[in-house]
């Protein structure tokens, strides 16, 4: 019988063990990883890499207006190099031809597609090096840097602006916007994010089950354990 007790304990510890390493892996997964630190690709030049932003921009009509769309562009930072497809979704029974064109300080158009016929688009790219500095390519494969300025009838107003030659007047302008310099609308409210209040619970009940097992761990130890088979052969409830 002390035999079969001993087994029963040995049985006991093994299932606690068993249970315990489950619930050690299952609590270390619960905890981010840290990944490896990827450092960006070195730019031709042998510095950091510029971020190339990927847009559509669409000429078309809105109700009675010509307008792109969108008509504003959030920079997730400067510098970064802007690889725009202007499309025009004009009907080509329309036969309305817009332009995507950004002017120089002295307003000449630097950045200008051209007359884009409806249906057609067409895709170019430069490099925003700040808001008052822009660098392009133009078409002898130079590049140029220029410090843009407002569209027709406009001011400058710190933003960088492109419009449509021939429907500027009629309000198909855009505006290119650093995100940073928006002001927000109101303070954010703080809190507990989800994941650590997850890992935080996690936590707790590992360390509550850890204590369930050390005591029964300890329990089928010790030599004084006896099953309720013993108690009811000494006469014990």
């Amino acid at each position: 019988m002390e035999r079969a007790r001993a087994e029963e304990g040995r049985g006991m510890r093994t299932l606690a063990l068993v249970v315990a390493a489950v619930l050690l892996a299952v609590s270390f997964s619960a905890f981010p990883v840290s990944a490896a630190a990827q450092s960006p690709a070195p730019s031709p030049a042998g510095g950091p890499a510029i971020p190339i932003l990927y847009l559509q921009v669409i000429g078309e009509t809105v109700g009675t207006k010509y307008e792109f769309t969108p008509s504003v562009i959030l920079l997730p930072q400067v510098p970064i190099v802007l690889n725009v497809t202007f499309y025009n979704n004009q009907s080509t029974s329309s036969a309305v031809a817009h332009t995507f064109t950004i002017n120089d300080a002295k307003g000449n158009p630097v950045i200008n597609t051209g007359l884009v016929n409806p249906q057609a688009n067409v895709t170019f790219q430069f490099t925003i090096n700040s808001m008052t500095n822009i660098t392009y390519s133009n078409r002898t494969l130079t590049n140029y840097s220029f410090t843009p300025g407002p569209y027709p009838g406009s001011t400058d107003n710190g933003t960088i602006q492109w419009y449509c030659i021939p429907h500027s007047s009629l309000g198909m302008v855009g505006t290119i916007m650093l995100a940073t310099a928006i002001p927000t609308a109101a303070v954010p409210q703080k809190g507990v994010l989800l994941r650590a209040y997850w890992i935080g619970m996690i936590g707790i009940a590992a360390m509550l089950v850890w204590i369930v097992i050390s005591y029964f761990v300890i329990k089928s130890s010790s030599p004084h354990f006896k099953d309720h088979k013993a108690h009811v052969r000494k006469g014990l409830p």
